[in-house]
């Protein structure tokens, strides 16, 4: 089996790795080189961001050989939005990044609740204003809502009892999961909102999840809730966020991700006191914790080469929904 392998990060290893592997032949492309590849590479491992019309397009043609796209990524909307044929598999990056994002929602939440912003600012002035002390927060008996119980949410979840915080989840049907202390179907959405503390939108964008948090659903929150993003920016309704946000709707807001993306010079988010923006780190680690990854595709790679099923298989469809129990009909672990 042949496989091209497109990748910002860990490549030496995985390319190592996979040499490794028994009737593997697996060689570096360039991102300019990908539509080529598809008419010489059974697989290609590549970024959901190096997914354009072009590479569709090279996958769609009679003479492509690509059969399975293993994704260094958790999201794949790019996927959706440009199509890919039938007889393509696609798998993401299933757990890898879960950890270094779940710490990333508590760096986010922390932030806010322990007026970082501010102190930061008070520091870069030299000034010792233990007022602060008056708009600190604990995290302790505290309730966290995550919408969508993917592996993000799982492992936010694990790190939120760990603070002594009571945790909520949203999926498709309300189908149970174990870290978490109740989960509701999509369709009660907003009575899970309104009970929230801490809110953490942890779901693909998908045509279903786009624009599932606006102002209908920020009214229904607790005027000192926190709503934290490190999804997709288009999960969250920036316009409606920063309303609620002026009008004391809402506590407060970190974002890793924002909508658009990057987040251009001047847009009103940046000057919000209440808000702390990160210019999408949520999977940013060491060298070290990149290993995972290259694991992850080695593995994946070995079992598509045997004839067996890979590993976290994704979805790839078109269509929109509309209505609050269809807007989070794809929920990550529903």
């Amino acid at each position: 089996m042949r496989i091209a392998v497109c990748s910002p990060v860990a490549l030496d290893e995985m390319l190592t790795l996979l040499a490794g592997v028994r009737g593997i032949e697996a060689w570096p492309c360039a991102v300019a080189d990908l539509a080529a590849a598809t008419r010489e590479a059974d697989a290609i491992v590549l970024g959901s961001f190096h997914y354009g019309p072009q590479l569709a397009a090279a996958l769609a043609a009679p003479e492509a050989r690509t059969r399975w796209l293993q994704l260094l990524t958790a999201g794949y909307e790019t996927l959706d939005q440009h199509g890919l044929p039938g007889r393509c598999k696609v798998s993401n990056a299933g757990d890898v990044w879960s950890p270094s994002v779940a710490e990333h929602v508590f760096t986010l939440i922390l932030g806010l609740a322990r007026r970082a912003r501010q102190c930061a600012a008070d520091q870069q002035a030299g000034r010792w204003k233990a007022t602060v002390r008056q708009q600190v927060r604990s995290l302790a008996g505290a309730r966290m809502l995550i919408v969508g119980m993917g592996s993000i949410g799982r492992e936010t979840a694990m790190r939120a009892r760990a603070f002594g915080m009571s945790v909520a989840g949203v999926n498709r049907t309300g189908r149970p999961v174990a870290e978490a202390d109740v989960i509701y179907p999509a369709g009660r959405l907003g009575e899970a909102l309104a009970e929230a503390d801490v809110i953490v939108v942890a779901a693909p964008s998908t045509p279903g999840t786009r624009g599932m948090i606006g102002r209908e659903q920020l009214a229904l929150c607790k005027p000192e809730a926190l709503l934290i993003n490190v999804a997709r920016g288009d999960l969250v309704d920036s316009g409606a966020l920063l309303e609620a946000l002026r009008a004391g709707r809402i506590g407060g807001a970190g974002l890793d991700v924002t909508d658009p993306e990057p987040l251009p010079h001047g847009h009103p988010l940046w000057d919000e006191p209440d808000v702390i923006i990160t210019p999408h780190l949520g999977g940013a680690a060491s060298p070290r914790y990149m290993s995972r990854l290259a694991r992850h595709v080695a593995d994946n790679a070995a079992r598509f080469a045997a004839g067996e099923t890979p590993r976290h298989l994704v979805q790839i469809q078109a269509g929109a929904f509309s209505g609050e129990a269809e807007a989070a009909s794809r929920l990550a672990g529903a």
